[in-house]
């Protein structure tokens, strides 16, 4: 029993002067982060190198040191550390995502698409790869192959929200411009024997500082027929953010005779978007200002919406809001909806001022397609409960449809 352990005592003896190494190596790298986020990085570094002295091939230690590098501008030196970790582990994915942010700092983007490319070789339909990869295909002016790298980036993981917001700018950076004609028929089951009828012809355009569309709507409603003009727009704040504008006005008394509308809306980490904002609702005898706001989540291939209407009044704040669930498909231009809430919206087509005071309960389903690849079809369908006093109620149904040409 002897002679075997004796034997085994060189090996034992190499595993904890190994282990030993390992942990003190553990403590320089907690040190050096450590100093690296009090902006001490000089200190930071020669801790890492000191611990890669003992473990040469600790390689999170030696990523850290090159991101200290890339941190302050020293791009050459983060690029010999990545590459001596890729040459002994080509197949790294933080190290590889490190050297890209690397070319992407550096403004290289030749090169970043060339890593990424060599990656992928290695990790075919890596998800983040790809997403890289579409990244520097768009600052390279690539559109199209960026668009179908971020679209594989999604299929390859759905919950990469980065990837959903780059695949909608994408597609929205390969078609500028788009005219759109929609129309939609109101019944209601009391109150008004007639149906309404509501035609719009719109046409928008993507700026560099974001989208405008205008549009001239006819209803025909009460036996009157009247027109209203509007314009929406969607400008670029900052990365992640951005308003939506809108302006409209009639001289028709079937459709409000000013309305106006701002909202901030901002993306948050893990697919989450918020924003807060307000419309005005201008008609003959009155006028009403709406607070509202709203929060969404993209789970996969959904997302879910949640927003509220806020309305102040002499007799006491009304609130209101809905609930909406989409299911997306091949892009973000073909999908299926549902949706449920409580009173009006001020953002539909035509509000009118009897309306926005009654109390309801709604649902609606609806569902978007693209045609081809310049064509898009909508429609939907909603039924409304109208409470219009204590004990009487109103049924009010709608159908719409619309087709859009992309160019």
């Amino acid at each position: 029993m002897i002679r075997p352990t004796l034997a085994l005592l060189p090996a034992l003896i190499v595993v904890a002067s190994a282990l030993h190494a390992q942990e003190n190596s553990d403590e320089l790298f907690l040190r050096a982060r450590k100093l690296s986020s009090e902006r001490h990085r000089d200190e930071a570094r020669a801790l890492c190198r000191q611990a890669l002295q003992r473990s040469p091939d600790y390689h999170d230690i030696r990523i850290f040191m090159a991101r200290t590098f890339a941190w302050d501008g020293r791009y050459d030196e983060a690029r010999t550390e990545l590459r001596y970790v890729l040459e002994r582990e080509p197949k790294n994915l933080e190290a590889r995502e490190a050297l890209l942010d690397v070319e992407s700092w550096s403004d290289r983007p030749q090169e970043g698409l060339a890593s990424c490319e060599e990656g992928l070789r290695l990790l075919p339909g890596q998800a983040r790869l790809l997403y890289r990869r579409a990244r520097f295909q768009k600052t390279l002016g690539q559109y199209e192959s960026a668009l179908k790298s971020s679209t594989l980036a999604l299929q390859s993981d759905p919950d990469l929200h980065e990837a959903r917001l780059l695949r909608d700018d994408l597609i929205e950076l390969n078609q500028r411009s788009k005219v759109g004609l929609d129309y939609s028929y109101e019944h209601y089951d009391k109150t008004f024997s007639a149906p309404w009828h509501l035609a719009a012809l719109s046409l928008g355009h993507r700026f560099d500082f974001g989208s405008v569309t205008a549009r001239v709507s006819q209803g025909w409603r009460y036996g009157e027929t009247g027109t209203q003009y509007e314009v929406d727009a969607y400008p670029k704040w900052k990365p992640g953010t951005y308003f939506y504008l809108n302006a409209g006005f009639s001289s028709a008394p079937i459709f409000p005779r000013n309305r106006f509308g701002a909202e901030i809306y901002h993306n948050f980490p893990a697919g989450i978007e918020g924003s807060l904002g307000f419309r005005r609702l201008s008609f003959d005898a009155s006028s009403v200002t709406i607070y509202t706001g709203s929060i969404g989540k993209y789970y996969r291939d959904y997302l879910f919406t949640l927003r509220t209407y806020l309305t102040p009044s002499a007799i006491g704040s009304s609130l209101s809001g809905s609930l909406a669930a989409r299911r997306y498909f091949n892009d973000p231009d073909t999908y299926l909806s549902l949706s449920v809430g409580t009173g009006i919206s001020p953002d539909q087509s035509s509000p009118t001022a009897e309306v926005l005071r009654l109390q309801s309960r709604k649902v609606s389903v609806g569902g978007q397609a693209r045609i081809g690849r310049a064509w898009i079809a909508s429609s939907s369908l909603a039924f409304e409960d109208q409470e219009l006093s204590a004990g009487t109620k109103r049924g009010h149904f709608t159908a719409s449809m619309g087709l859009e040409y992309r160019f």
